[in-house]
């Protein structure tokens, strides 16, 4: 399995009045990696053309240490399929200054149409497979 990186800066918007970053942001990281990985143009068409939306069944995360304002962090994606409904992703927060591991996540993404739960699409499976 390849690994995704995607980058972050860290901005004071990110923070709280810890000087930490606000716990919930990171799955706003995780979903920007996710994105980035699969496409957010494909996402979008895959959307409005055929009704299909990914979404977050479960997410699980494990905190070790705090980022703060002004760190460079990346983003570590690794995606794997789990039969032909469900996708898992691993994600790792680290800072890039000294390579500190701050989180690990697990989320695990199906597609819905219609309030249902549909099969993943073959593009999708394709892209975790190569």
């Amino acid at each position: 399995m390849k690994t995704h990186i995607y980058p972050i800066t860290i901005f004071y918007e990110d923070t709280d009045v810890t000087g930490y970053v606000y716990h919930p942001n990171y799955f706003k990281y995780f979903e920007r990696c996710r994105s980035d990985f699969f496409s957010g143009e494909q996402l979008r068409r895959m959307q409005e053309e055929d009704g299909i939306a990914v979404v977050v069944y479960r997410a699980e995360i494990v905190f070790k240490k705090g980022a703060v304002l002004g760190d460079i962090l990346e983003i570590h994606s690794t995606a794997s399929l789990q039969g032909m409904y469900r996708v898992v992703v691993e994600h790792k927060t680290i800072r890039t200054s000294n390579q500190t591991l701050l989180n690990k996540a697990t989320v695990e993404l199906v597609c819905v149409a219609n309030d249902r739960l549909v099969r993943l699409p073959d593009w999708i499976v394709n892209k975790i497979q190569l």
